[in-house]
């Protein structure tokens, strides 16, 4: 299975061996003898600088469905469905040494929200996070329950108090109009916020955003909107032809299949990098097809007795 750990702290039983050969070497000094020992305390004193100090050292995927793989003929889960999963094409973006993205989204989130999100995030913050990404968080606090505009603006506000404890960069996707997926039966009308209300979601999210300097708000409502219509998807300054982006979705018109999960990967990245200078861009893989490859491969690794 493919790795992605960066060089691994140094435990106290390493320090107290290496204590103890320094000392040994201290006491029979010679010219050449301690500046090599003392290079190499150097050498791995930076590498876990490096570690600590990297933004991609303890990535958190929060959310749904979107980000914890779903597949209509696999409800319980199964091969397709991990094959779904954001974090394996997160790990494949990212060229940098790091540890495994950390993926605490739940395909029953829409079941209760109240519920699953509390405890996400009191996870994701316990894991001292260097970035967080809840893409389709805040859908289902639009979507689901609610007999009025009034009560779904109510669960909105709920969905995003609920992210305030987050501190490190923390991106998140926009309302999207998923009307359309009522026609498969993924979803039922009366989950189904109107379009004022929708809307509404967004206006919020984006004064939310804004009064908060760490959020970034990815367009996940264009990404839909676009692959759904066949149109032409913008990655990192390239083009997805218009005629190929509606094979990213799968027939319930609704969740990502394994090609789309990896170009949503990117477009995640692309609005990060684009915001937060500190994340460069130069540290992501952004052809596609190379991110879908090792994602999927990673995904299919991990199912591997």
């Amino acid at each position: 299975m493919k790795t992605f750990s960066v060089q691994p702290p140094i435990s106290n039983i390493q320090r107290r061996a290496f204590g103890r050969g320094l000392a040994v070497g201290c006491s029979r000094l010679n010219v050449r003898g301690f500046p090599l020992a003392l290079l190499w305390l150097l050498v791995l004193c930076a590498a876990n600088l490096r570690a600590a100090d990297s933004p991609w050292s303890r990535v958190v995927v929060l959310g749904a469905s979107a980000s914890a793989g779903f597949v209509l003929a696999e409800p319980l889960g199964g091969p397709e469905t991990t094959r779904c999963k954001l974090n394996y094409y997160l790990d494949a973006a990212i060229t940098v040494p790091h540890p495994p993205v950390k993926n605490l989204a739940s395909a029953l989130f829409f079941m209760n929200p109240e519920a699953f999100a509390p405890l996400q995030i009191a996870a994701a913050t316990n894991s001292r996070p260097t970035l967080v990404i809840g893409v389709d968080f805040l859908f289902w606090f639009c979507y689901g329950d609610g007999n009025s505009d009034a009560e779904r603006a109510a669960r909105f506000e709920q969905g995003l108090k609920l992210l305030e404890p987050i501190r490190c960069p923390l991106v998140v996707g926009d309302i999207p109009d998923a009307s359309y997926a009522t026609n498969t039966g993924i979803i039922g009308s009366e989950q189904v916020p109107s379009e004022t209300a929708r809307r509404a979601a967004n206006l919020r999210l984006k004064a939310w955003a804004a009064a908060h300097p760490q959020v970034v708000v990815v367009p996940l409502a264009k990404f839909m909107r676009d692959t759904l219509a066949n149109a032409a998807v913008r990655l990192h300054g390239k083009m997805l032809p218009a005629g190929q982006t509606r094979a990213l979705i799968q027939d319930d018109q609704l969740h990502p299949n394994p090609h789309g999960a990896a170009v949503l990967t990117l477009g995640i990245l692309d609005a990060l990098v684009a915001r937060e200078t500190k994340f460069p861009a130069a540290d992501i893989r952004w052809n596609p097809a190379e991110v879908f490859r090792l994602g999927d491969q990673s995904a299919n690794d991990s199912r591997q007795p």
